[in-house]
């Protein structure tokens, strides 16, 4: 089996452009809290699993002396590595790859992230392999964002652009409104059954204000709702989506949905 049989490249095709513009972008407390809990001072090797386009690896890549950013998605490395060059940023190594692809040969690591990437792992396989890869007293962070767990009931907007969405995507339009995993199935019950120790898990609101055209361009960076999904309906979904938002809020500036961002982070004791 060739490297490139061993993921479905097509999932985010398109999506890359969006994805690096219109995904929320992870709050400062980020750094600050990776910085202190894995005492991060500018020296070792991070590795960012499922990179995208550098969220996570870009603002954290001045706190380690190398940063390996792993991804299957093409588009989405080449729009991280546009996005490091135009910051002045040197030292990340773009790299075609994913969890099936863990190995010795990637060498040692003070940290591993993975944002907004774990669930479309084999996370207990996953977490296993990265063990042997952290260093001593290094560590794990999941991190990412969402809608809190328990969900709230949806905003006016959020429901109606809900609507369409069942329309166009019968059955995908559950990605928005699950109300999440079982606690089992939840990323810090697979990381409390790895090897890795001393679990913490960090939350925080933090406010975003959507107009309906970043709203649209969120959609599209979406697996299940891209323009490839999409394909001779993106005209009219677009203007549905449109008309169903303004119909809704008709100042089309879209509030009340404050995302969280969460933080798991384990250590290798």
């Amino acid at each position: 089996m060739s490297e490139t049989d061993k993921y479905d490249l097509t999932i985010y095709e398109g999506t890359a452009w969006y994805y690096s513009r219109y995904r929320p972008v992870y709050p400062p407390s980020l750094v600050t809290l990776l910085r202190d809990r894995f005492e991060l001072d500018g020296t070792g090797r991070l590795l960012d699993l499922g990179c995208g386009p550098g969220p996570v690896a870009i603002p954290l890549a001045h706190m380690f002396d190398e940063v390996l950013a792993m991804d299957p998605d093409d588009a989405m490395r080449a729009e991280g590595a546009r996005i490091a060059r135009e910051r002045g940023i040197e030292n990340i190594e773009w790299r075609f790859g994913g969890s099936k692809d863990l190995s010795p040969a990637l060498g040692q690591f003070r940290l591993v992230t993975m944002g907004n990437s774990f669930h479309w792992m084999d996370r207990e396989a996953t977490l296993d392999a990265l063990y042997d890869l952290v260093t001593d007293g290094g560590g794990i962070a999941v991190v990412g964002e969402g809608a809190p767990i328990p969900r709230p009931p949806p905003t006016p907007w959020r429901a109606a652009i809900n609507a369409v969405l069942k329309r166009y995507l019968p059955g995908r339009e559950r990605s928005w409104e699950q109300p999440g995993p079982p606690p089992e199935q939840r990323h810090e019950a697979f990381i409390e059954r790895s090897r890795f120790k001393d679990l913490v898990a960090y939350r925080e609101s933090f406010d975003i204000e959507w107009t309906v055209d970043s709203m649209i361009g969120n959609l599209y960076s979406m697996s299940f709702c891209s323009r490839r999904v999409l394909g001779d309906r993106v005209e009219p979904f677009e203007r549905d989506i449109r008309a169903a938002v303004l119909a809704a809020e008709p100042s089309g500036i879209l509030r009340g949905e404050p995302p969280e961002f969460f933080a798991y982070m384990a250590w290798k004791r």
